[in-house]
């Protein structure tokens, strides 16, 4: 009786926040606070601005002030974001096996590189200890130690469920995944496949609204991509100019000294920032490719 009640409960809160979710939103598409206003998309804020940054609401922004999850401009610099470049060449109709073998060689030479080489940081020390693929941002709550511990084995099952939903026979997964030939041959038929599929149909209502950072930095923003980073690529290569999404969270660079990163001694407030200003300025690529 007691797990009986436990279920019901679970299920009764479940059903509240969504009803609280779709009301938010709701009230921001009434009062038009999920379009940005020709300010707004020059990047400039107000106070107004804030609210339409509520966290885990809709938003749409104009790729102009985007930034990839490897923190490069949507413009013509993009090419240089590997997974892009997968989109990219599928668009322009390249052999598939030469996308395969041109992305399986970035991935080996990234696996050559450390968390510290990978986000322009290294002098530090501790980063140095840990693989590329392993890094977190300065305002990410997720530890290091965690992502080196289960990161890999995630990563197997995502692509595991991903060539079941794309029907790919035989795709096993095997260990040492995160710099294999699978994992290469994986991301980019999962890539093309979704390529096509939004070309020739759109957005389907199935996914879920892909979701972005906002970077604020005194009264200036940015924004860069947290979930959907494939549909955003294929969007912004389909010349679409906005991009409708989630707010993940509003990293404020004037916070830094509160990251949680910074907080455990992973990075410091100037190497934080460090970081920041990389994305926020599209300075270099600061992530590794999976």
């Amino acid at each position: 009786m007691f797990k009986i009640k436990n279920i019901l409960l679970e299920k009764i809160i479940k059903i509240l926040k969504l009803i609280l979710k779709k009301s938010i939103f709701l009230i921001k598409s009434v009062f038009l606070l999920d379009n940005l206003t020709p300010f707004e998309v020059n990047g400039n804020m107000d106070f107004l601005t804030r609210i339409k940054f509520l966290k885990k609401t809709q938003l749409k922004v104009p790729f102009s002030l985007g930034r990839s999850a490897r923190g490069i401009s949507f413009n013509d610099y993009l090419i240089n974001d590997p997974i892009y470049k997968i989109i990219y060449e599928a668009s322009q109709y390249k052999n598939v096996m030469e996308i395969i073998d041109s992305f399986f060689v970035i991935l080996k030479n990234e696996n050559n590189l450390s968390a510290a080489d990978i986000v322009g940081l290294k002098n530090n020390e501790r980063l140095k200890q840990y693989p590329a693929w392993c890094y977190v941002l300065p305002w990410e709550n997720t530890d290091i130690n965690f992502k080196l511990n289960n990161y890999e084995s995630i990563q197997k099952v995502k692509r595991e469920q991903k060539a079941l939903e794309y029907n790919f026979k035989n795709r096993t997964v095997k260990d040492n995944y995160i710099y294999s030939k699978e994992m290469a041959e994986s991301q980019v038929l999962q890539s093309i496949k979704l390529f096509e599929s939004i070309k020739r149909f759109g957005l389907l209502p199935q996914f879920d609204l892909p979701s972005f950072h906002i970077l604020v930095k005194g009264n200036k923003w940015k924004w860069y991509m947290s979930q959907g980073n494939h549909r955003a690529y294929i969007l912004y290569n389909l010349k679409y100019k906005f991009i409708g999404g989630i707010v993940d969270s509003v990293i404020i660079k004037e916070k830094s000294h509160l990251w949680p990163n910074v907080l455990n001694g992973l990075y410091s407030v100037k190497e934080a920032e460090i970081i920041f200003d990389y994305l926020f300025d599209a300075e270099r690529s600061i992530g590794p490719c999976i």
